[in-house]
């Protein structure tokens, strides 16, 4: 099995890539995903981070709306937040890896490969670069992410160009059909060496 990993910056489309490899019939590990489903269905992990940022907890569940807030005004939370949600996603990982074992190839999509010291989950490694001005229009519609938490998530990544070094191949996010012909000829690269 060949694990491929998606690096890129905040809004650069990894996601959208992943989906492609994904209508390709490819079985993905979205961290994102999993993040959420610990946010709905974990309640020892919410009432954990509800008593460490001090918010209140709506049927078992955060705010996070009032989480970003808090992270605004502290990023260096973010640090506890990690410790607590990231030894989670790295089992789901495994479990995943360990489902997809006899496929011939899956994809990650785990926004801080890097950061997170992860690169020993994957095999290859897929950065996803796009223009700045369809960066912005995509950051925009995120209604989650204002100018200020962007920021801080950004600053929660390493840049491009230190990502740019481990990539062993680079997707430039334009049209949905570039892409798709970017995509294929990585999968043919990787399956048929």
């Amino acid at each position: 099995m060949v694990r491929v990993g998606i690096l890129g910056s905040v809004g650069s489309g990894k996601t959208f890539i992943a989906n492609i490899f994904k209508e390709l019939s490819f079985n993905i590990f979205s961290a994102d995903n999993e993040v959420a489903n610990i946010y709905k269905n974990n309640k020892i992990v919410n009432k954990k981070i509800a008593k460490f940022f001090k918010l209140k907890l709506y049927k078992g569940k955060i705010n996070k709306q009032d989480l970003r807030d808090s992270l605004k005004k502290n990023p260096k939370k973010f640090k506890f937040l990690n410790k607590t949600i990231h030894p989670i996603v790295r089992k789901r990982l495994a479990i995943f890896l360990s489902r997809f074992k006899k496929n011939k190839l899956v994809v990650l999509d785990i926004p801080l490969l890097v950061e997170n010291k992860m690169l020993n989950f994957v095999d290859i490694l897929v950065l996803v670069k796009t223009r700045s001005n369809s960066f912005l229009s995509r950051i925009k519609k995120r209604k989650n992410l204002n100018k200020q938490f962007l920021n801080i998530l950004k600053k929660q990544q390493v840049c491009e160009k230190i990502k740019e070094g481990y990539a062993d191949f680079i997707i430039y996010n334009s049209s949905k059909n570039k892409v798709k012909l970017q995509v294929k000829n990585i999968i043919d690269k990787i399956l048929l060496n």
